[in-house]
């Protein structure tokens, strides 16, 4: 017997409905699989045995000769590479953890671009300033710029007070504000602004300065944010879950990759399953995708670039450890390789300027 009509149009719309969840869940477990990019460079010294953690420096005239600045826990030694891969420095530094840097910070009459790394073994805050002319690091610190137990963290500049600021993560799960300044002789002293608890082990960390937020990495539950000022509520909020879109851990490196007006993607290392996962630097931070850089295992820390730094890297860099047995080498990949395996494709924007 014929269908009516009604019926006919109760079948169109039911079969639509289902065609929408099929594609809906399909679309959905699609963002769960690493899509696999080829490295181009590979930056492992000779002397290197555990590039767990690294920072990229932007060259204020000259993208291309911008450098890689790579903390080695096992060697104790920093590393800082050319965009070729060549070492262009090694310096001694004791049980070093997570490396960042900052632009235009003040010693003396001068404004300077400074590196800053936890040291875990006599825990401290070591800061070094980088020579523009030739490429070299140079400590700063003085001396005595000591923290509680400390595993990783990041640098904070405040937009709102021009303030620079270093967090420290630990294992305890407690976490430590330092504000950084010159100490009137040339150098750079610390002074510890607040504390919190997280509840669980933490290493990584990343501040986003553009809308004042820290993000923390807490191994066994997921990603905090909260703000960055001395002042502001923590521990925050948990803005992405482990056990959820894939990601189960150890959550570790923590990069944000920053395009223009707030938005941006925000990359997480998901450590057990050798793949990152992304999600939206703005809002809610929705979970865009996964990747996976080829041949890498159990990244620790990663960083992430949006600018044009030259030839080999026109539309931006990514930087991540890879957990090899010898050295740990450093991969640098073309951020256009990473966006191009997405559908939609991720966007590429070097307008992003560090030193604004």
């Amino acid at each position: 017997m014929a269908l009516t009509r009604p019926v006919r149009s109760i079948h169109c719309l039911v079969s639509i409905a289902i065609l929408f969840l099929l594609f809906s869940v399909w679309g959905s477990a699609d963002k769960l699989i690493a899509k696999p990019v080829a490295p181009a460079l590979r930056c492992a010294d000779l002397a290197a045995r555990d590039q767990d953690d690294m920072c990229v420096w932007v060259h204020p005239t000259d993208r291309a000769l911008s450098t890689l600045v790579v903390s080695d826990k096992r060697a104790d030694k920093l590393f800082v590479y050319d965009l070729a891969g060549r070492t262009l420095q090694v310096i001694p530094a004791k049980h070093p953890g997570n490396i960042d840097v900052r632009y235009g910070f003040s010693i003396g009459k001068e404004r300077v671009d400074i590196i800053a790394v936890n040291q875990r073994d006599d825990p401290k805050i070591l800061v070094y300033q980088m020579t523009v002319a030739t490429r070299q690091l140079e400590r700063v610190d003085n001396g005595a710029i000591t923290t509680g137990e400390n595993y990783g963290g990041t640098l904070y500049h405040s937009v709102k007070t021009g303030r620079l600021y270093f967090i420290v993560t630990s294992k305890s799960g407690l976490i430590e504000q330092y504000e950084l300044t010159d100490d009137g002789h040339g150098s750079v002293r610390g002074n510890k602004k607040r504390s919190w608890m997280v509840g669980g082990q933490c290493e990584s960390a990343v501040a986003d300065d553009e809308v004042g937020s820290i993000y923390i990495g807490q191994e066994d539950k997921g990603v905090w944010e909260l703000g960055g000022e001395p002042g502001d509520p923590a521990p925050g909020r948990l803005v992405v879950t482990l056990g959820k879109n894939g990601l189960v851990g150890d959550i570790e490196g923590l990069a944000i990759y920053y395009l223009p007006k707030g938005r941006g993607y925000l990359i997480v290392s998901n450590q057990s399953r050798d793949n990152f996962k992304v999600f939206r630097r703005e809002g809610a931070h929705e979970f865009v995708g996964t990747f996976a850089i080829a041949g890498v295992k159990e990244t620790d820390g990663l960083d992430v670039v949006s600018a044009d730094l030259g030839f080999r890297f026109p539309s931006g860099l990514f930087a991540c450890h890879s957990a090899e047995e010898n050295q740990c080498p450093v991969l640098l990949t073309p951020w256009a390789s990473i966006a191009t395996v997405f559908q939609p494709e991720l966007e590429i924007s070097t307008v992003w300027n560090p030193r604004m």
